[in-house]
């Protein structure tokens, strides 16, 4: 290769090594030296697109590309005032690392040469020389320390300790440490964090790869405080996002240990090195990253959105390095450990504990003077005693053991999810389980191996039992509220209901408390008997409450457990309250939780962002009493802050375990059934699929957000961030905005925004307020008209269509007194499909449109989500449960020829979903949402011991 090419090679690299220059245009000139060629090169270089500039500016990733050709234009072999330049060690995002040897004092050590920018911009550099002074006074023997910084007209670099030995990184990557060994590596990371906060200096930038494991096990921490002195007291995560490599298919990073605050450019103190600490903690014990992501998007989008994976921890981690791993990665810097000290002295604890005790041998003992063998007997009689505490111990009455069952699901008994309310529960003996299949409930005891079914229920969801264990309660098609014996036979009804379930319980006295969606009603109470429902609560809007779900009665029947949701901002602001039965008065309990139960231990459970927390409570007074421990990780949440979980009387337990997001996967599916993941969508909680007009992205909605994903860059972007539950996107027919649902009013509405993600969000239709939801169904063929519809608090949904330029108010198309819904119109706009209840089950109906008439019902067994091909021959849809991808040949003129609907292929989509699941892109094939991994059961038997162990109570 040629010295040009070798020079271009290397203003290339150092152009994509310092992406982050304020200013690029002058920081181009200097490089390019006058050469316009080179300066057009690379000012190319800088404008390319995102995800080509977001890889260049990677240092690491930029090194890996350019290091071949930087071996002619590096240091090596130069001299540096009293240091010579051997080898270079790597490249990161402050400049490079050379092995360099001091001729003075006969030792090597490392030199960091610093970005050139640094010798253009005075005061950046007398600030970094001021910080580079404070670090040089830390001298601890677990961080690696700064000799000097050397400088002359051409650069700058620190002169560093040459620590030996590999990275963290490089011993994580054979996989997780025993704990005894993360907790000896964790205690010095700890002990140099102490000793650096101690005089005001933060990390900012730890990491494995920061970290040092020498081959005597002694641990250096590395450029400590670089990241502050490089880009002042500002937020520094632009100097340190960076990509280090990947392992087992995922990307990691310096995104995946950033705090909270850092990743969101706040100021930080130094409880965001106590977050790193804990995400590095959490890697060494489990091997894998505490916030994986595909992307550097995705993962500080896990660290603000999610909690880690705390069933990948070992068993034999403590209760204690647990807690003090949640303290340690508490999303609310306010949470979360103040002081790196108490992890010290937490990791002290822990050693401790695993220390081997020395013994000496007895011609030892006889050298000893008198004290010494006295000290001898009094350990001897140390150990006759606790000789004797283990010989009670081990005929001491025995306490029931924790038992821990998985109960695995699938085929015809398989669980399968309403998305809507909880759907398990357990007896209060403890001895069945009963959960929601298939149209119909499974009753599972816990000695024997097959459940039984209960058949003939309708649409069963929401499922709890009666006190005495006789009855299963459950609500049929959120229509109807209904029970039905545990043994089985014929369903009773108790009584119509009026929005979709949020929860319900039996109470002693024979009536059932319920709660709905339906709005200016909180809990209703009707005789399990039958009858009508009378309203106990309602949500007080003056004090922000939203609404008022999750019954759970108290023992005694004379007050109920209950959550408030707000009306406006995050559902983690959610309150559990108890309303006194006898007075009509409630309080609130517990601020910041949900979906509460009483275990008979004397605690109250409650879910906080899928992990129960426990707390003593005073039944008689009805308070809580000390504070709130987290006593289990990793249960599956239900929409509106309800949890899918539920406690026996006996103290037992069954939960749904939570999956990442939520255990949904987008795949893309020939007709003949192969599916084919689709690279860069991680799982995630999906509801709507929907493919642009041009085809190459789609627009996503999850439990919170909408999202595009372009085909051609595997990359997701989110388009909305005001978590109000946003949901049914939709493009417009040009491609260039996307319709969606949002509560942001405390009720469903219509709105649109540029696809892009630039502009405003634009209202475009608000319904009546009382609308339980709002769903987007399709487009006229001229692109004027649109199909939407309304889901009021009888459920009797209607298709209407509005036209978007706001000339005229929405017209309904389709209103009979049952549901219908998910509209669409042929290519040739002269007929629409829809799916209704007409029959008394879901069928998918075709009419004549825009002036409907000439209905006629497509499917003869049950149908659901109908969707025209895109050449208009075919007329698609699914079987109700979603097994089944069901095509109609269709002949569209002045009248409509059908031919016999045939199964296309088998598939298990999603059919939980209140959104459409499925779409169908230009290639024909199908976009679904599907279930990444089986729905299985955990139940914990003698739970309650575990609870008295974790909260004592008084």
């Amino acid at each position: 290769m040629e010295g040009d090419r070798w020079r271009q090679t290397s203003h290339l690299y150092h152009a994509a090594l310092l992406m982050a220059v304020p200013d690029r245009a002058a920081f181009v000139r200097e490089a390019c030296a006058g050469d316009e060629a080179l300066q057009h090169e690379v000012e190319s270089l800088l404008a390319l697109d995102d995800s080509a500039q977001r890889f260049l500016a990677t240092p690491a990733a930029a090194a890996v590309t350019f290091m071949p050709y930087l071996q002619d234009v590096s240091l090596i072999g130069r001299q540096l005032g009293s240091y010579r330049v051997d080898s270079l060690l790597g490249a990161g995002g402050m400049g490079e690392v050379y092995r360099a040897h001091d001729a003075k004092l006969g030792r090597d050590v490392a030199i960091k040469v610093l970005p050139r920018v640094f010798n253009s911009d005075p005061g950046r550099l007398a600030r970094f020389e001021r910080e580079a002074r404070l670090l040089a006074t830390l001298n601890h023997p677990h961080i690696g320390a700064i000799y000097g910084l050397e400088d002359s007209t051409s650069l700058r670099a620190l002169v560093l300790e040459l620590v030996e030995g590999p990275t963290l990184a490089d011993v994580l990557s054979a996989g997780p440490l025993a704990v005894h060994a993360a907790v000896t590596i964790a205690r010095q990371i700890a002990e140099a964090l102490e000793a650096a906060h101690e005089k005001g200096i933060i990390h900012r930038d730890l990491k494995p790869a920061n970290i040092k494991v020498t081959s005597d096990g002694i641990v250096k921490v590395l450029d400590f405080g670089l990241a502050k002195a490089v880009g002042g007291d500002r937020a520094a995560h632009d100097l340190s996002v960076t990509v280090e490599g990947t392992r087992d298919g995922v990307i990691l990073g310096t995104a995946g240990y950033m705090s909270p605050e850092q990743a969101r450019g706040q100021t930080v103190d130094k409880r965001t090195d106590i977050w790193s600490f804990g995400c590095v903690l959490f890697e060494m014990l489990t091997g894998r990253v505490t916030f994986p992501g595909n992307t550097v998007s995705d993962t500080i989008s896990a660290i603000l959105e999610r909690e880690p994976d705390w069933s990948a921890l070992p068993a034999e981690v403590s209760p204690a390095l647990r807690a003090l791993l949640r303290r340690c990665l508490e999303k609310d810097r306010r949470e979360r450990i103040a002081d790196i000290s108490t992890a010290l002295f937490v990791l002290k604890e822990q050693a401790s504990l695993g220390a081997p005790v020395a013994t000496a041998s007895v011609a030892t003992l006889q050298r000893r003077p008198l004290w010494w063998r006295g000290a001898v007997f009094a350990g001897l009689m140390l150990v006759a005693a606790v000789t004797g505490a283990a010989v009670w111990f081990a005929t001491r009455p025995v306490l029931p053991s924790v038992v821990r069952t998985m109960i695995t699901t699938s085929g015809s008994t398989a669980l399968t999810l309403s998305g809507l309310d909880r759907d398990v529960a357990i007896t209060p003996d403890g001895s069945r389980v009963i959960y929601r299949g298939d149209n119909q409930l499974l009753v599972r005891a816990l000695n024997q191996l097959e459940p039984t079914a209960l058949s003939g229920l309708g649409a069963p969801q929401g499922v709890f039992t009666s006190p005495d264990g006789q009855w299963v309660g459950f609500f049929d098609n959120v229509l109807l509220l209904k029970k039905v014996a545990i043994t089985g036979g014929s369903p009773v009804t108790v009584c119509a209901i009026e929005g979709t379930p949020r929860g319900a319980t039996w109470g002693e006295d024979a009536t059932i408390i319920f709660a709905t969606n339906a709005p200016d009603t909180g809990l209703q109470r009707v005789s399990a008997a039958g009858g009508q429902p009378t309203v106990l609560t309602t949500p007080n809007r003056e004090r922000g409450e939203g609404d008022h779900l999750w019954p759970e009665f108290l023992p005694g029947g004379q007050a109920v457990l209950f959550t408030i949701t707000p009306a406006n901002g995050s559902i983690e602001n959610a309150q559990v309250a108890v309303l006194d039965l006898l007075t009509g008065t409630s309080k609130v309990l517990i601020r910041g939780g949900s979906h509460a139960h009483y275990v008979p231990t004397g605690h109250l459970v409650y879910g906080v962002a899928g992990t129960l927390r426990a707390v003593a409570f005073d039944l008689g007074r009805l308070e809580v009493a000390g504070t709130p421990i987290p006593v289990l990780d990793g249960v599956a949440t239900i929409q509106q802050s309800g949890y899918d979980m539920a406690a026996a009387a006996n103290g037992s337990l069954v939960y749904l375990p939570s999956v990442a997001g939520d255990g949904r996967t987008i795949v893309a599916v020939d007709r003949q059934g192969q599916a084919a993941p689709l690279p860069g969508l991680p799982p995630d909680s999906y509801r709507d699929v929907r493919v642009s007009p041009d085809g190459a992205r789609l627009a996503l909605s999850t439990q919170d957000d909408v999202w595009t994903y372009s085909f051609m860059r595997a990359t997701l972007s989110r388009l909305t961030t005001d978590a109000a539950s946003d949901h049914s996107a939709f493009w417009t027919p040009n491609g260039q905005r996307i319709i969606f649902t949002s509560r942001r009013a405390g009720y469903p509405e219509l709105f649109w925004r540029p696809a892009d993600g630039t502009g405003n969000d634009e209202r475009l239709l608000a319904r009546a307020k009382d609308l339980l939801d709002l769903q987007v169904n399709g487009w006229s063929a001229d692109g004027r008209q649109l199909l939407f519809a309304e889901v009021p608090p009888n459920h009797q949904c209607a298709i209407g269509q509005i036209a978007t330029d706001g000339r005229s108010d929405a017209n309904m198309l389709v209103k009979n007194g049952t549901c219908n819904w998910y509209a669409t119109v042929s290519p040739n706009g002269g007929w629409m499909a829809y799916e209704s209840g007409l029959s008394g089950r879901a069928e998918i109906y075709v009419e004549r449109y825009p002036d409907l008439g000439n209905r006629q019902q497509i499917s003869t067994g049950g149908g659901s989500l109908p969707l025209w091909s895109r050449d208009g021959r075919e007329l698609f849809f699914s079987s109700v449960d979603g097994r089944q991808m069901l095509a109609v040949p269709v002949q569209s003129g002045p009248t409509l020829v059908i031919g016999r609907p045939h199964v296309l292929f088998e598939f298990a989509m999603d059919a939980s979903l209140s959104g459409r699941p499925y779409d169908i892109s230009p290639d024909g094939r199908f976009l679904i949402i599907r279930r990444s991994q089986p729905l299985n059961l955990i139940v914990v038997q003698n739970w309650q011991e575990e609870l008295k162990r974790l909260v004592p109570t008084r």
